[in-house]
């Protein structure tokens, strides 16, 4: 027998002596632990106080007969994933099938050979002991992934708060330092070397500013996500305002927009937080287009989203850069400047996913970036709209 060190414990339940005896003497020489009863309620009582790893059942009992003993076994919690196989000399059809239906495992007519029922026997041991290993298995990683997850999630949870923490932190010594360097700014005369600093220096504080408010953003929807109350958004004039913004920072780019197809359309969100998704994603744009270089939002609906395209006529990136777009601190490689988007697209996408929409990017065709942005309507329409694609300017 190559179960494993340990000698299984098999329940025999039949009335008759005769059966008890054979059966009790097969299983024994070939190693199990036997249990003989000739009564099933004896059988219950023992299988309750000590769990067996297989029971062979008679059928044909006085007082409870076999099909109301497998019925009770499970429906026992300790008992019910025993396998069960029938030994009868019942041979109809339907008293197979009656065996099958209350949980039986298999079933051996009457009279049986010996080297048949040891296989069997050896068959569904087998297969029990492995079912306890998978389940054993099962719960040993269940253990690992949670802990793991809890680990994860501690992690997480102290990102979250030294984001918080390193933003709020450092605006006190910035603006020590930025206000310092304004009173120097102030003495210098205009026509130096010195004073010709000055735009890079604005540029710089523009900059850290944001990383600082995107960084208590990200945190913030990180550790409070469920905090944003949603509320109906007219799309439009958020991508208005967005393309505003960014023609006002990015004078060197031209933008085109089509927004027709969405005039009348609502999304759920917060318009603050869509604005500054969109102003952030236009402005990633800009960073992989050069000087001059044309960059289009286009708009349409479909299957009950709004959609909006931006694309840039420039380069095209590689597979590793698009794959880490849209990762914190992940856009190493660009087609203008060198550098990174800093925390911009990154937040984007977060705050896109925050209500329930998504961003993706892939090179265009032929050429350029194509970033496909996606919000659910607001209300889900009731039938399947018509897509429709704006052609109009603004």
């Amino acid at each position: 027998m190559n179960l494993d060190e340990r000698p299984a414990t098999v329940v025999i339940v039949d009335d008759e002596p005769e059966n008890l005896n054979v059966l009790e003497t097969m299983l024994s020489h070939a190693g199990y632990r036997v249990a003989a009863f000739p009564r099933g309620a004896l059988a219950l009582a023992a299988a309750r106080e000590e769990p067996p790893e297989l029971i062979l059942l008679d059928i044909s009992m006085p007082e409870m007969d076999g099909y109301e003993v497998c019925r009770r076994c499970k429906a026992d919690a300790r008992l019910r994933h025993i396998p069960i196989i029938f030994l009868s000399a019942l041979t109809e059809i339907s008293d197979k099938a009656r065996a099958f239906e209350v949980g039986g495992v298999d079933y051996v007519p009457k009279p049986f050979a010996q080297a048949e029922v040891l296989a069997r026997v050896g068959t569904h041991l087998r297969l029990y002991r492995h079912q306890l290993h998978l389940e054993a298995l099962v719960a040993q990683r269940v253990a690992e992934l949670a802990e793991v997850c809890s680990r994860l999630q501690l992690w997480d949870g102290a990102k979250n708060q030294w984001l918080r923490v390193l933003s709020n932190e450092m605006r006190t010594p910035l603006n020590g330092v930025i206000g310092i360097a304004e009173l120097l700014f102030a003495d210098v005369p205009s026509g130096t070397t010195s004073h010709d600093l000055r735009p890079d220096f604005d540029a710089s504080c523009m900059r850290i500013e944001k990383l600082m408010n995107d960084a208590l953003t990200l945190a913030e929807i990180d550790i409070n996500a469920a905090d944003f109350a949603l509320a109906p958004v007219a799309l439009a004039p958020v991508l208005r305002n967005a393309l505003d913004t960014s023609r006002g920072q990015l004078p060197a780019i031209q933008l085109r927009a089509a927004l027709s197809a969405v005039e009348e359309v609502t999304v759920a969100g917060d318009a603050k937080l869509l604005d500054r998704a969109f102003s952030d994603l236009l402005q990633t744009a800009a960073h992989c287009a050069g000087d001059g270089e044309l960059i289009t939002l286009e708009t349409r609906v479909a299957a009950g989203q709004a959609q909006v395209l931006i694309a840039t006529c420039g380069g095209s990136l590689s597979a590793d850069a698009l794959e880490m777009f849209f990762e914190v601190g992940g856009q190493r490689t660009l087609l203008k400047g060198g550098g990174d988007f800093g925390l911009g697209a990154a937040l984007a996408s977060r705050i896109l996913r925050l209500f329930n929409g998504q961003v993706t990017v892939r090179n265009g065709a032929p050429q350029g970036l194509l970033m496909e942005i996606s919000l659910p309507l607001y209300p889900p329409p009731s039938q399947p709209a018509t897509p429709t694609l704006s052609n109009e300017s603004v």
